[in-house]
């Protein structure tokens, strides 16, 4: 009896999985296969239209992507030839009449902008020559003069037409005559006298990398008459040129940023592609263009079709060995799984740790086991966190009494400097009654200070206070400015963040240092934003420590030097958000410059204009933030 109960127990969960294995199947052809085969022999037929449009969409993304890149290029360099704007060594030489070579080296030497510019652009640019109409100057490879022969070239004069518009024009270079895309710019000076032509040559590498792999199939065409880049060799160049004529003359390509079409080059279909590029301020237009063979795109399509028939051949078969595989195992897991889920719903927690495999009845098993290792460790988990509440409770009482006794001591300070201060009155001592009075004042603010905003004007007081104090102590060898801007006196700030930096320009600065220091203080306003410049003529910094201070802004770590320089940062980076903050600039021997970028606020206009200076100073100083120099 036993035998025959097992054999029919085990008949039964054979003909069970039989049945689940051809239930299976059955709905995996119905509601799977056969739609799939069904809809597969639709979208063979349409195949070729689907990856030709996806071909052109591939096409014009890459093109565009390309386009981008070269609008940023474009960009760039405009913004460079800015630079050269109202630059006074530059009129200088201009403008002057050169009598002996000494002079005009020396001022050649003193024009640092061209090395400047090399150094920060050095990847981007091939050279940068400028062509005035001044006789008396050398010409070298950076000045050339504008001679009869430059005046009445094409170039020159388009330069000279648009009056100070950026001009982007297909120029032989006067060293090497070889021919690179270029940004000619008229410059003036103030007076809307000329200074010169400028010319900016990009490097011919720069565009390579531009087109990258693409130079075969794809060229940049300037203003749809020359071509600049790419294509080289290939026979199709005129035919590109004669097409983007034709959409010129029809206003078709200067009206939409792409278009593509389909050309005719001897036996061979072509899809061209046109993406433009330009940039607002020049009415140049630069055009992205690529020539794709129509066969090369039909022959890929062939091809994918045959391989999606083979792989879908092959998915099908795997799918339907794998549902058989799969549905042998299925229910004897399952049962195992129900097995589990009994014990565990009955209390007892002593379960298999894996049933095996990596399927989700597996998946479902390990949350199974990780959910009673959850609830076994939440008792320790809620022990732990009474101690530690009970421990919070305690610190917190103790910090309770620290604040109550720090709240005493302060009143006994200002008591007692107030004392001294109506001694000093009394005695007609007006100096140590001046001295105490803002002591005690920078200390109130001192202990007071927290979050809570303060206005500008009460922060540059304060400052004054100090330094008022410091003047005292170095007597003739600390002078001091401080201005403020018009309209800046109620903006709001937090509190106590100039003082750290004034602190730290005369303990580092100034104390060491022979002679009279100078510390200019500069408020100003710079479009949205508020700038507090803090500027002294002291030791500097060293380059590597400079270096490790600019790095360590951010740092958390207290015990590092700086640490309130490093406090301010991250007060303003917490408060306003991470474009605010220090900048910290310096010249070893010369100067120490720090610079606070604070939001303006919507604060009504006030304060009036603001200008401290110590009384036996003499100096100004414009520390604005573009001034990189020395006092």
């Amino acid at each position: 009896m036993g035998r025959m109960r097992l054999w029919i127990q085990r008949t039964s969960e054979w003909l069970l999985g039989m049945r689940l294995c051809y239930q299976m199947v059955f709905l995996y052809v119905v509601g799977g296969a056969l739609p799939v085969i069904l809809i597969g022999m639709y979208l063979i037929q349409g195949t070729n239209r689907i990856l030709v449009e996806r071909e052109m969409e591939a096409e014009l993304s890459e093109l565009d992507r390309i386009g981008r890149e070269g609008d940023s290029l474009i960009d760039t360099l405009n913004s460079l030839s800015k630079s050269f704007y109202f630059d006074e060594e530059l009129e200088h030489i201009a403008g002057h009449s050169y009598q002996e070579y000494g002079e005009l080296v020396k001022d050649y030497q003193n024009y640092t902008m061209f090395n400047t510019m090399g150094n920060l652009y050095g990847r981007l640019l091939h050279y940068i020559t400028i062509f005035m109409e001044n006789d008396t100057i050398v010409e070298n490879a950076h000045f050339q003069k504008a001679d009869e022969e430059v005046c009445s070239q094409e170039w020159y004069r388009q330069a000279l037409h648009h009056g100070g518009g950026s001009v982007w024009q297909y120029l032989p270079f006067h060293l090497d005559q070889k021919r690179y895309l270029a940004l000619t710019r008229l410059l003036k000076t103030r007076r809307s006298e000329n200074v010169g032509v400028l010319v900016i040559y990009l490097r011919e590498e720069r565009l390579e990398e531009l087109l990258g792999k693409r130079r075969q199939d794809t060229c940049i065409v300037l203003n749809g008459e020359t071509i600049i880049m790419g294509a080289e060799n290939q026979p199709w160049r005129k035919e590109i040129l004669e097409v983007l004529k034709a959409q010129r003359e029809e206003k078709t390509a200067y009206s939409q940023s792409s278009f593509q079409e389909q050309i005719k080059t001897g036996d061979q279909e072509y899809l061209l592609t046109c993406v433009l590029a330009g940039s607002r301020e020049s009415e140049d237009v630069f055009q992205i263009v690529s020539l794709k063979a129509y066969s090369d795109i039909l022959g890929e399509a062939n091809r994918q079709n045959r391989r999606s028939m083979v792989i879908f051949l092959g998915s099908v078969l795997l799918s339907v060995t794998m549902i058989l595989l799969f549905s042998r195992a299925f229910s004897g897991r399952v049962n195992r799984f129900h097995r589990q889920m009994q014990k565990a719903a009955s209390g007892d927690f002593d379960l298999e740790k894996s049933l095996g495999g990596r399927d989700e009845i597996s998946q479902l098993y390990e949350y199974l086991w990780t959910m009673i290792l959850d609830i076994q460790r939440l008792l320790s988990e809620i022990y732990q966190e009474r101690l530690h509440a009970e421990q919070l409770n305690a610190k917190q009482k103790e910090a309770e009494f620290k604040m109550l006794a720090s709240q005493i001591n302060p009143h006994f300070l200002y008591n007692t400097l107030e004392t001294i201060r109506m001694k000093a009155r009394v005695n007609r001592q007006p100096e140590i009654e001046e001295l105490v009075k803002m002591l005690a004042r920078i200390l109130r603010s001192n202990v007071h200070a927290g979050d809570k905003a303060v206005t500008l004007q009460q922060e540059l007081s304060l400052v004054e206070s100090y330094l008022k104090i410091q003047q005292y102590r170095f007597d003739e060898r600390l002078e001091y400015e401080i201005k403020m801007e018009e309209g800046l006196g109620d903006e709001t700030v937090l509190p106590l963040i100039l003082q750290p930096i004034v602190e730290n320009s005369i303990i580092h600065g100034l104390e060491c240092k022979e002679g009279v220091g100078h510390i200019h203080i500069q408020a100003s306003r710079s479009e949205k934003d508020i700038r507090i410049c803090v500027e002294d003529d002291g030791l500097g910094i060293e380059p590597e420590i400079l270096k490790g201070l600019q790095e360590g802004l951010n740092s958390r770590d207290l015990k590092r030097r700086h640490i309130g320089v490093c406090n301010v940062h991250q007060r303003l980076r917490l408060k306003y958000g991470v474009p605010y903050g220090l900048v910290i600039e310096s010249q070893k021997g010369q100067y120490t410059r720090v610079t606070l970028k604070l939001p303006s606020g919507e604060n009504p206009v006030g304060g009036g204009k603001i200008h401290f200076q110590s009384e036996n100073s003499t100096k100004e100083s414009d520390c604005s933030s573009e001034d990189k120099g020395a006092f």
